[in-house]
């Protein structure tokens, strides 16, 4: 049944019975006073049931506890046994002594009610937009940054998929169907259950032979239960049949022998699965470093002007996405939370001629180097570099927006420029005889042929073409983007002192309430830091 925490005070408070245990300055007090009421249990009111059932615990604790286990990097149990025990928290929750008691269960209850629920986002958003209106910080420039958070299952080979999908499968089958079990058994070239087999690493050479083997194995357990009524079903056999087809190809039996022949793919099918323990965790490749888990995004003021810096938005999503599909759904995000920049700074995997447009359609300036070329300034020589859109005289219609070539980059007009439909590129031609002698020839894009010379350009090559040359030609501009780095402090922050690197969960769900709560950490953090340094610009809540 949903109850409001009591807003009476009460003599038994930790800093009424020890008054000067902690110095007035400590972070407890500031957030007792400042942060403390900002939460609004009232949005949590629909979790739970309005005449049933016992009252809930105090939802205000239970955030404010879920925000300090972020802070320290606690287990469960962690938070159940410092709780009672830590006079800061007492203080900061203004929990009398004797009373801090909260199970594990019960604060893990409520944090996978959350998990399904957008109220998590809303309390972040909430509480950001009230410390950036306390501390004056401007949202106008802001910066955006991606990380990998390892998850909690074993990299596996390719070997070692099969091999443990097999197992999987037949755990359950032996559980529901014992007899089918002790049938199917006897097929199968090795006993998966009882039997110790290397499923990480392992010699390739080795390792060839034994995938053959265990991909027959895959097979033969999938022609067996494939019209069976109810094996059908099983989830972990539709994992197996799954893995076999992405893994494995299936060859037309031409010696008339009894099994047909099992090849391997070279590679996996794009997004396969890399694990059967959870489908939806990814393989994802860094580096040369190659790790399960997700891809986290983080977005945070970045004005120069700002005395502190907070963090705007937050997001997980699978780790094979790549930055720039994430970086309108950032955009939108910060939109619809009213936290709209006039400036985004990215790096290259956010930037292109396409994401340069789009943002600009919404009312943003992203900046910052466009990928598909190298930012090296060093290494750039504008006479022996290839040339690109950007060397060639184009103008933009204003009234149809029309892109149209006057010159290439040797001011030689085309003879004509058409709409492509089917690659949905403008088609210029020009005189291929002059094009032949024309010393950009090594270096120019227009593909040269018999009768005529053609080059071919969009909106968006153009766009991510004229980034390149202003980020590589103009200092200033480059001294401008600089200030994108220094998110990377703050993804480091969020990784070493509020263990998001490593997720504590399956489901991407929970992990992205996981970062969600390190990120509310983060920016309580900086709010009280803040208050030590300058001052806030409204007297504190009452």
């Amino acid at each position: 049944m949903f109850c409001l925490t009591s807003h009476q005070s009460s003599m038994f408070e930790a800093d009424k019975i020890f008054p000067d245990a902690l110095p007035e300055e400590d972070w407890c007090f500031t957030f007792r006073d400042r942060i403390y009421p900002l939460i609004n249990e009232n949005k949590f009111k629909h979790l739970y049931s309005e005449s049933e059932g016992r009252p809930n615990f105090s939802i205000k604790k239970m955030v404010s506890l879920l925000i300090f286990m972020g802070t320290a990097k606690l287990t469960w149990r962690g938070v159940e046994f410092q709780f009672p025990r830590r006079i800061d928290w007492l203080i900061a929750t203004s929990t009398e002594v004797g009373k801090a008691k909260i199970d594990h269960t019960t604060l893990f209850k409520f944090y996978e009610l959350l998990e399904t629920d957008n109220t998590a986002v809303e309390l972040f958003t909430e509480l950001t937009d009230k410390f950036i209106e306390l501390c004056g910080t401007s949202i106008k420039k802001q910066r955006t940054d991606s990380f990998f958070i390892h998850g909690w299952l074993k990299l596996l080979s390719r070997y070692g998929l099969l091999t443990e999908t097999v197992r999987k499968f037949l755990l359950t089958l032996r559980k529901q169907k014992p007899g089918l079990y002790e049938k199917i058994k006897g097929q199968l070239s090795n006993d998966y259950i009882n039997k110790e087999l290397e499923i990480g690493e392992k010699d390739k050479k080795s390792a060839q032979r034994q995938i053959s083997i265990v991909a027959k194995d895959l097979y033969r357990i999938k022609c067996a239960f494939e019209n069976h009524k109810k094996i059908k079903h099983f989830q972990t056999f539709k994992i197996l049949c799954t893995v076999f087809a992405e893994q494995c190809e299936v060859k037309e039996n031409r010696d008339n022998q009894e099994e047909p022949e099992i090849v391997i793919k070279e590679k996996p099918d794009t997004g396969s699965i890399c694990s059967p323990h959870n489908t939806d965790v990814r393989c994802a490749r860094k580096n040369n470093h190659l790790t399960t888990g997700d891809k986290a995004f983080v977005t945070e003021t970045c004005g120069p002007e700002n005395k502190t810096q907070f963090i705007t938005d937050v997001n997980v999503i699978t780790s094979t996405v790549h930055d720039s599909q994430q970086q309108p759904k950032i955009q939108e995000r910060l939109v619809k939370n009213k936290f709209k920049p006039e400036k985004q700074y990215g790096d290259s995997g956010f930037v292109n001629g396409k994401t340069i447009l789009d943002s600009r359609e919404a009312g943003i300036e992203l900046e910052g180097p466009c990928s598909g070329h190298s930012q090296t300034t060093e290494a750039y020589d504008p006479e022996k570099r290839r040339l690109d859109a950007g060397d060639f005289d184009i103008t933009i219609s204003s009234k149809t927006k029309e892109l149209i070539v006057n010159s290439c980059p040797n001011k030689l007009k085309p003879l004509n420029q058409k709409l492509s439909t089917k690659r949905d590129k403008i088609l210029v031609h020009f005189d291929p005889d002059i094009c032949r002698s024309c010393l950009y020839l090594e270096r120019c894009p227009i593909r040269t042929g018999k009768r005529v010379a053609t080059f071919s350009v969009n909106h968006r090559d153009y766009a991510g073409a004229v980034r390149y040359h202003k980020y590589m030609e103009d200092q200033e501009y480059r001294k401008e983007c600089s200030i994108r780095t220094g998110i990377e402090a703050t993804v480091s922050e969020l990784t070493r002192s509020h263990g998001v690197r490593k997720s504590r969960h399956r489901k991407q769900t929970k992990t992205n309430l996981q970062l969600i709560f390190a990120a509310i950490a983060c920016n309580v953090k900086r709010f009280i830091r803040h208050g030590k340094s300058y001052e806030y610009l409204e007297p504190e809540y009452t």
